[in-house]
């Protein structure tokens, strides 16, 4: 089937295109855990990430345990006949003493005795639970940033086994227990856990909804989207942007905007190109309904067009590379000019139309001109005289690459390759069919 440029298209030429993160880190050490909300269940019921059941019990139960409890008891906490809390003036002293020991483990790890100062620190995070919730997630944040950085992966695995006995203690429906599991949230992707982390942002989204807190639903699904995205969970990112496009929807502004492009992109990474080009056109429209938004047309139209390409559309994908090549000459957008050309006659070398792909290769020769770039021509040089050998035609390929030789002494860029192709040529270049450099 054949896919003739346009007449319209023609007259173009006349008328004057993400994911080092802790998260690779983290899915190449741990094993993510179901870790979905049970249905008709307490929504902080998380289920356990797989790397806390690793744990030899002889490493997860001494640390787990009621640092009261121990024998023999750690020498920073008092002595007493029966059990009972601390009082006010002796978790005062341990603060202290808890204080100096962070100190101390610090100290250590500047002096590069790591051991010594995880075994500290570890220490110190399992004591400051005595002292109260906020103050011990205040340690378990600090040493988990510790840990992280120090790649030690028992020590992270303890302090989530501590995280997993904490937030199923907490209830949504208190405010401060809310902070607390956002707080927790964050220490899970501290942790090595965007799942989890993910999912109780999902838990406080609801809860806010239901609650009638516009503000939080929304900032929980924004934290639930981009730890999706950034953990690589693409098509659940984009369901959730597609339900904050919903949610800010008529309220003005520019946030669905930002929300759509959001959705797109992680679409495209999804590999979702149906999908993402129904969410593309949507976009279109709200740029094409806006005189602010129209330089970022062409770019859409381009990007549009690459992804029915994507699909096997091709008919579909010449049109709308095309348009956006009008859009782009129209606005003097002649980088994206050059770009599209590109790309549509890679189209077109695709379906072997030769002649539309020599007057392609002209047309992005004019529009490199007018947009004073020597590389571009240089590089539309070097296509030309490949496109020329393919066609057997080594009189203009010549000509394509002293031309391209030509502007590479002037950039001081790719003459030795220019003038093998050159010397190729000016011998006896249809000897050695093998010798002919493969169109790009």
């Amino acid at each position: 089937m054949s896919y003739p440029v346009s007449t319209a298209f023609r007259l173009g030429r006349h008328s004057s295109d993400r994911r080092g993160r802790w998260p690779v880190l983290g899915l190449l050490v741990f094993t993510l855990g179901w870790v979905g909300l049970l249905e008709g269940a307490n929504p902080l019921l998380l289920g356990h990430p797989a790397q806390a059941q690793v744990l030899r019990p002889e490493v997860k139960g001494p640390f787990l345990a009621d640092p009261l409890l121990d024998d023999p008891r750690d020498p920073l906490l008092p002595t007493f006949v029966v059990y009972r809390p601390l009082s006010p003036l002796e978790r005062l002293a341990l603060g202290q003493d808890l204080n100096q020991l962070a100190l101390g483990a610090e100290a250590l790890a500047e002096a590069d005795s790591l051991e010594s100062a995880k075994e500290q620190w570890m220490r110190e995070v399992r004591l400051r639970r005595l002292l109260g919730l906020d103050p011990e997630l205040a340690a378990l944040s600090r040493v988990a940033q510790r840990m992280r950085d120090m790649g030690s992966t028992q020590e992270l695995q303890l302090l989530s086994a501590r995280l997993d006995q904490i937030y199923p203690t907490l209830d949504l429906s208190q405010g401060a227990d809310r902070e607390r599991l956002g707080a927790i949230a964050t220490l899970y992707l501290t942790l090595g856990h965007g799942e989890t982390a993910a999912t109780l942002h999902r838990a406080l989204a609801e809860a806010a909804r239901d609650r009638g807190d516009a503000h939080q639903h929304r900032t929980h699904l924004e934290a639930m989207a981009q730890i999706q995205a950034d953990w690589f969970d693409f098509s659940a990112a984009a369901a959730t942007y597609g339900e904050l496009v919903a949610l800010v929807q008529g309220q003005g502004g520019e946030d669905d905007l930002r929300f759509l492009v959001k959705q797109i992109e992680n679409l495209e990474f999804a590999q979702a190109f149906a999908p993402a080009l129904a969410a593309q056109q949507q976009l279109l429209s709200r740029y094409q309904a806006d005189a602010s938004h129209w330089p970022q047309v062409a770019a859409l139209q381009y990007a549009m067009a690459h992804n029915a390409q994507r699909m096997g559309d091709l008919n579909q994908a010449s049109r709308q590379y095309q348009v956006a090549y009008r859009n782009a000459i129209a606005g003097q957008q002649l980088d994206q000019a050059a770009h599209i050309l590109q790309a549509l006659t890679d189209l077109y070398r695709q379906l072997e139309q030769w002649p539309d792909v020599d007057y392609l290769y002209q047309q992005r020769l004019a529009v490199e001109r007018q947009a004073l770039d020597a590389y571009g021509l240089m590089d539309a040089f070097d296509r030309i005289g490949q496109l020329y050998e393919q066609a057997e035609n080594p009189d203009a390929a010549l000509h394509a690459y002293q031309e391209g030789l030509a502007l590479a002494h002037q950039l001081n860029y790719r003459q030795d390759y220019f003038a093998a192709q050159i010397q190729r040529l000016s011998g006896d270049p249809w000897t050695d069919a093998s010798a002919n450099p493969s169109p790009q």
